[in-house]
């Protein structure tokens, strides 16, 4: 039975090369046809569940920076508190230690020393920051890993808090609050559009390697859709300056996609796919902050190249 069927397929498989070599063909390869077709649909996220819950945040922080700095300052820093404990958790996983309490009091200093010193403070707060995270670790028991932690903790210190502190400084701007609105309006202007319009447009991956289901269309939509989102919050916010918003929204998307594919880079490094499930349809808060954290310093630049920092 087994010759048969063996015997069977062979002649199949002549009949076949004979019919194509006949057409002027040659069958094509599996991977061809795969690489030719349109990829397909993939499992993913609630939107609906990220979209409620991605307005419900991006209105809490907008109604904060309105009100009043301390309350987006005490937003802010909440929110990269839990980030570098829900970081250390990831870390964990990879043997790898921050130590939390340094790492906690040195966020909380560096609001501090922005909040009265600016930028001055804060990069002081991150150097004093640095100092104390690694000394902390030093004098630990542990002694396996030592300079790869205190690597660690000071890269955490200037990821998440460091970063973050940008928003704070583009708050306390006499025009703060219409600055961090046109921040995170280019943000989740390239975010939205770079989700639909790669969703029902993207073909041709844009970082495969690091983040697969990225597209060169989703990309370039999301930096069109930003930009322009920035230049019409601009246009209501600082008296008819769209010219304003559309080049702050311009090089704020380019530095969300790179923050964006820097978290990737780092999560598949240490093969996780979320930070945490603690926002429902989002991830975790480093899964929200990963954009905006890059985004805000380079906000901060253009803002006070063309308005100032005061």
């Amino acid at each position: 039975m087994r010759l048969s069927w063996r015997r069977a397929g062979d002649v199949h498989a002549e009949s076949v090369e004979i019919a194509n070599d006949a057409a002027g063909e040659i069958a094509p390869d599996s991977s061809d046809l795969q690489a030719d077709a349109p990829p397909a649909p993939k499992a993913g996220r609630d939107l609906k569940a990220a979209s409620v819950v991605g307005l419900s945040l991006l209105g809490l922080v907008l109604v904060a920076a309105w009100w009043h700095p301390l309350a987006l300052a005490a937003m802010l820093y909440a929110f990269c508190i839990g980030a570098l404990y829900e970081w250390r958790t990831v870390l964990r996983g990879t043997n790898r230690r921050i130590p939390i309490v340094p790492l906690v009091v040195a966020t909380v200093g560096m609001g501090v020393a922005t909040w009265f010193a600016r930028g001055e403070g804060l990069v002081v707060a991150l150097l004093v920051g640095c100092a104390g995270v690694v000394a902390w670790r030093i004098v630990d028991e542990r002694v396996e890993n030592t300079l790869a932690d205190a690597f660690a903790s000071m890269f955490s210190l200037m990821w998440i808090p460091f970063l973050g502190s940008f928003i704070l400084l583009l708050e306390l701007a006499y025009d703060g609050w219409q600055r961090v609105f046109v921040l995170i309006i280019a943000v989740v202007g390239n975010d939205t559009g770079a989700l639909y319009i790669g969703k029902f447009f993207g073909r041709r991956k844009f970082a495969p390697r690091v983040s697969p289901n990225k597209t060169w269309e989703g990309a370039v939509g999301g930096v069109i859709s930003g930009t322009v989102a920035a230049a019409v919050a601009a246009y209501g916010l600082f008296d008819g300056d769209w010219l304003t918003g559309l080049l702050v929204g311009f090089v704020v998307t380019i530095a969300a996609i790179i923050g964006d594919l820097a978290e990737s880079a780092i999560k598949r490094d240490i093969s996780v796919k979320d930070m945490s499930g603690i926002i429902p349809g989002h991830g975790g808060i480093l899964d929200r902050l990963d954009s905006l954290l890059v985004a805000a310093p380079a906000a901060y630049v253009v803002f006070a190249l063309l308005m100032g920092t005061t």
